[in-house]
Parts: structure tokens; sequence; C-alpha cells
């Protein structure tokens, strides 16, 4: 009965997939293009079927595929083609991958963008069963909490980067527990050219090591092997955008609980003038379910155990989101997307189990929804 679970999970995300293909636009709903930057979208996607968001800005992904386009950053056009070059374009390996797939053709390449999520998905999904390991429904209901968490699922419904880096996350803990270092050096150096907050993973799972007498040295070269490429690329990144706009990165932090305390104060606002938009209700119901990861997971401190690190660490990004992140709550979610995934693999089995698994994963259901 639990195995067949599994199987109509999975049955369900290939129908909210499919939900979003077209026979002429293909799966170009999943970027998200908005209407709003249709005339400044590349030159390349003009004449294009491209599925785009009326009067809409669309969403992040529409900047990623136009990097994967031109994963070099050769053309000029891409100053005014991406909302923020700099910020975006250190992001490289979900483009890379696209534009290595696409081999030169545009609509090739944006339809391989949009399926990137879909494999890391099903991977992240594999690894996860296994490591979990359990044929009870515990076992499956943090299966779910993580893979239709609205993290994951907005990565997939946008065509974003968390998923991708996620996935090269969890792989580098599975090789790290299997004492395969070099491999799990690998999998971070991936997924920090995916996205550069996944260093934050990097430094939970190496930092206690750093510290203590064994391997001391090893794990330095380690974390640093693991740091260089993502080093390397934003400087070149950095030299290529040089002058062009602000990047917008610190736009992204506040001083602690800030961004958090602004949040509670917009929900309710709005609540209580009527507005029970998803943005507003479930916006609360967001911060109440981090607030219970972040509470689960400092409760009982596992240093020991890579999961419970690299979740203890986002956990303190979380006090650091600016009201900018906040303002699609979402966003927030996606950001420290590696909390989620902790809490429901380390939640304890005991009498609150239940309760504590509702509480850590309230917007589970608003992730299906906004698929819809």
């Amino acid at each position: 009965m639990i195995r067949r679970a599994y199987w109509i999970a999975g049955l369900v995300f290939v129908a909210l997939i499919l939900s979003k293909w077209s026979p002429r636009t293909g799966l170009t709903p999943l970027i998200r293009f908005g209407e709003k930057w249709q005339e400044r979208r590349s030159s390349r996607l003009q004449d294009l079927p491209i599925s785009t968001v009326p009067q809409s800005s669309g969403y992040d992904g529409q900047f990623y595929a136009a990097i994967a386009l031109d994963p070099l950053l050769l053309s000029p056009e891409l100053d005014r083609v991406i909302d923020a070059p700099a910020y975006r374009a250190r992001r490289i390996l979900a483009p890379a991958v696209a534009a290595f797939i696409g081999l030169g053709n545009s609509w090739l390449t944006l339809q391989a963008y949009a399926l990137l999520n879909i494999p890391c998905w099903f991977a992240l999904g594999w690894l996860l069963h296994r490591h979990l390991s359990g044929n009870d429904w515990q076992s499956f209901a943090r299966w779910i909490g993580c893979m239709f968490s609205i993290g994951v699922l907005d990565s997939v419904r946008q065509s974003l980067v968390d998923l991708p880096a996620l996935l090269f996350l969890a792989l580098a803990v599975e090789a790290q527990l299997s004492e395969k270092n070099s491999k799990s050096t690998l999998w971070l150096a991936l997924g920090n050219l995916t996205k550069e907050t996944s260093v934050l993973g990097t430094i939970a799972l190496y930092g206690n090591s750093l510290i203590g007498p064994a391997r001391r040295s090893g794990r330095r070269l380690s974390l640093f092997l693991a740091v260089l490429p993502l080093a390397l690329w934003a400087l070149y990144v950095q030299q290529r955008f040089s002058g062009v706009g602000q990047d917008t990165s610190w736009g992204n932090f506040n001083w602690p609980l800030i961004g958090l305390f602004e949040q509670i104060n917009l929900c309710s606002a709005e609540i209580f003038k009527g507005n029970f938009n998803g943005r507003y209700t479930f916006g609360l119901l967001a911060i109440l379910g981090l607030v219970t990861q972040a509470w689960v997971v400092w409760r009982r401190p596992q240093w020991s155990a890579p999961w419970w690190r690299i979740g203890a660490i986002y956990s303190l990004l979380l006090i650091f989101l600016s009201s900018w992140v906040w303002s699609g709550y979402w966003a927030a979610c996606r950001s420290v997307l590696p909390l989620t995934i902790c809490f429901n693999l380390l939640l304890p089995i005991n009498r609150w189990f239940w309760i504590l698994w509702l509480a850590g994963n309230l917007t589970l259901l608003h992730g299906v929804l906004r698929f819809i």
C-alpha cells in the first residue's frame, strides 16, 4: 500500500507537468515569460512560439533561459534582456547544461531549460526515499513534505535553480556519508555554480571538520576546491557586467528578523481588511511553518548529522531575509529549502510527529494549488 502511495505521488507530479505542456509552445509555460519583458526579449526568441503571461513581468526563469542562449555571456544583448545581469549570470550551471543539450538551437535550448527541473525532481525523490529507507506512513509523510514542498514545486513550476542546487547538495551529503570525499567536493562545486547560496551547505558539510584535529588540511582543501569554481566564474561575471546596473543580491538580506516582522505586519493588515489572497493567508502560515522547522532543528542539535548542520545554517539565513524576498513568501521558502528537507528528514518519531509535520508543512497544499 505504501509503495503504491509513492507511485501515485509520482503520477500526480507527472500530471502537474503535463498540465503545462502545449503542442504549440511546448513546455515554455514552465519558464513564465512575462508580457512586460516581451519587447526586451532576446532577438533569438522574438519569432518563437513562447507562452507569455499577459500583463505580467513574468518570473526569474525567463532570465536564466536568456543566459542559456549565450552561456559565455558574449552577446551585448544580455545587458538589457536580463533584469540583474551579474546576479543571474552567477547561477550559470543550469543555463549552461540547457545550452549544451540545445546545441545552438534556440527552441531546443528553451525546452531543455524548462525540462531540467523534472529529472532533478525524480532524482531527488529517489535519493530521499533511499535515505529514509522506511516502509511506513511516517517515512512517506517525510518524503511528501520534501518533494511537494512549495520550494521544490515552485522551482519546477517556474524553471528556477533551487531544486537543481538542492539535488547537488543531497548528492554531496550521500557521498560524504559514504566517505567519498572527492565526490562530495565535486557535487558541492556544481551546486555552488547552480546557486551561490549553496556555499552555506558547503560550509555546513565541511565546517565541523575544519575545527577538529583530524584531517583538517584535507577538509580545508576540499572546501577550497568546492568554492573555487564559483569564485572564478563570479570574477568573470563581475568583469563582464562591470558598470551594467547594480548587483541587487544584497537587497535580499536585512538586519535579523526585520523582513520577517514586516511580512507578519503586511499579511495581518491585508487579512484584517478582508483580503484572503493566498499571498497573505499562506504567507502567515509559511512563517509559522518555517519557524516550526527551525525550532525542531535546534531543539535537538545533532552536530554529527550532515543534514542537521545544513538545516541549522539555513535556519540562520531565514532570519536575515529581507521584505523583498518575503513579498512573495514562496521565494523565502525556496531560499531556505534545505531547512525544509532537514526538518522532514530529522523530525523525531514520537506522539507529536503528525502535529509537528503538519505545522512544518503548512504551505504544501498551496504549492500544489499554485501549480494548477
